[in-house]
């Protein structure tokens, strides 16, 4: 059972006092086994992102000539895209906005497949985010129950109480079927369900003697809870103190997505056996005034997984950032300075951790994949990026990179 927890519930004081069968002998996992527990952190940039904006092509004679200035990013001027020396044939920039993101790809700890999707020709939302949620490649394909990163999560988290954490009030589909997870936007006013340690305590009277997989899910779920709630550092008078991101980290400037991705990174370290969260990030569905709207959702994601990197950089465990959305958007802009749905989009991953400051070596560093080219006979349908990776593919590789061990939840095909 994966609990949700919002903000108008969660566990509050007086619970690490409950009495639940069993708590008083649960305990984290063993420090030293707890470190070697990867951690794989997955951000789905729902709506679409442009992937041709977010990183240019800037000198592709083709898409210079096929799409208008303000939603490409230039090899020069004084709003020049980030350079990153990818390729020895093209001359491929991030947006301005992504300087902190940049700067990871030239620590040589950042990979890039910058023609991914999913390899049914799809232009839906719904379908392309459900197919990437249960790892398919085509619409109906076998699966497991639940989602990949779910299933990824139980295979490596060894008996850690929370496997999985998704860092806002719902779950995502990726993490959908797991077993030991938890939504949870924030950890500020700690953990509190509706009526306090009465409500805990009927809880428990409830799941107490249940018998079936739904009582013992009941027990397990409030198990989670007071493990997690033991774990919040308090003061002298019982009250929770605010979490301190490491290394002068600042979630701030990235506001919503920022505190989720915050409660992630305090999660983490309060749960060491933590193997697998994610976090959404919408906004990127951009038919139409995409210049502006584009610019302030890369800032974000960019300052965001900045601090990010900044906070989890001691962390003693391996940990990966991987990042995608359902599917690009079309070569040519539209009539209303937007851009529609079209195929192939950007995955990008960068890992730390581990030690050594939190630069360790990050197996994939500066891997840039298969770039199919802009010109006419290269687009698919004659108006798109064409697919050149299946986006399981590079997420299989991050997986092996982090895990090698353990095998990756999806097939091929």
């Amino acid at each position: 059972m994966t609990l949700l927890l919002g903000r108008r519930g969660l566990l509050r004081a007086g619970l690490a006092t409950a009495a639940l069968p069993g708590l008083r002998g649960m305990a984290f996992a063993d420090p030293a086994a707890a470190a070697e527990v990867p951690l794989l952190i997955f951000i789905f940039l729902r709506g679409g992102m442009d992937g041709l904006h977010f990183l240019s092509p800037a000198d592709d004679a083709d898409f210079v000539a096929l799409r208008i200035p303000t939603l490409r990013n230039a090899a020069e001027g004084e709003r020049a895209g980030q350079r990153l020396d990818a390729s020895p044939a093209t001359d491929f920039r991030l947006h301005p906005e992504a300087a902190e993101l940049a700067e990871i790809w030239r620590q040589g700890r950042m990979a890039i497949w910058p023609a991914a999707g999913v390899p049914q020709p799809t232009r839906s939302h719904f379908e392309a985010q459900a197919m990437m949620g249960l790892g398919q490649g085509h619409a109906g394909e076998a699966s497991g129950r639940g989602g990949w990163l779910a299933a990824w999560a139980e295979r490596v988290s060894g008996p850690a109480p929370v496997a999985s954490l998704a860092g806002q009030e719902r779950l995502t589909a990726e993490l959908a079927g797991g077993h030991r997870g938890l939504a949870l936007p924030s950890l500020a006013r700690g953990l509190d369900l509706p009526g306090g340690a009465f409500g805990v305590a009927m809880l428990e009277a409830l799941h107490a003697r249940a018998a079936g997989p739904m009582g013992i899910a009941g027990r397990e779920a409030l198990l989670r809870l007071q493990s997690l709630d033991r774990a919040l550092p308090r003061g002298p008078g019982g009250q929770l103190l605010p979490y301190l991101p490491a290394h002068g980290a600042d979630y701030g400037p990235a506001a919503e997505f920022g505190r989720g991705l915050a409660t992630i990174a305090q999660v983490a370290r309060l749960q060491p056996g933590l193997a697998a969260a994610a976090l959404d990030l919408g906004g990127w569905d951009t038919h139409d005034g995409q210049a502006g709207r584009f610019e302030g959702r890369v800032r974000l994601l960019s300052r965001g997984l900045a601090a990010l990197d900044a906070d989890l950089r001691d962390l003693p465990r391996r940990w990966t950032v991987l990042v995608t959305s359902e599917f690009g958007r079309r070569l040519r802009a539209n009539r209303s300075g937007g851009t529609d749905h079209g195929r192939a989009g950007t995955v990008f991953a960068f890992g730390g951790g581990g030690g050594g400051g939190g630069r360790r070596s990050f197996g994939l560093g500066r891997h840039f994949g298969p770039w199919p080219g802009l010109a006419a006979d290269a687009l698919e349908d004659g108006v798109d990026l064409r697919v050149a990776t299946d986006y399981r593919e590079a997420f299989r590789q991050v997986m092996a990179e982090l895990a090698p061990t353990a095998p990756a939840p999806f097939g091929r095909g």
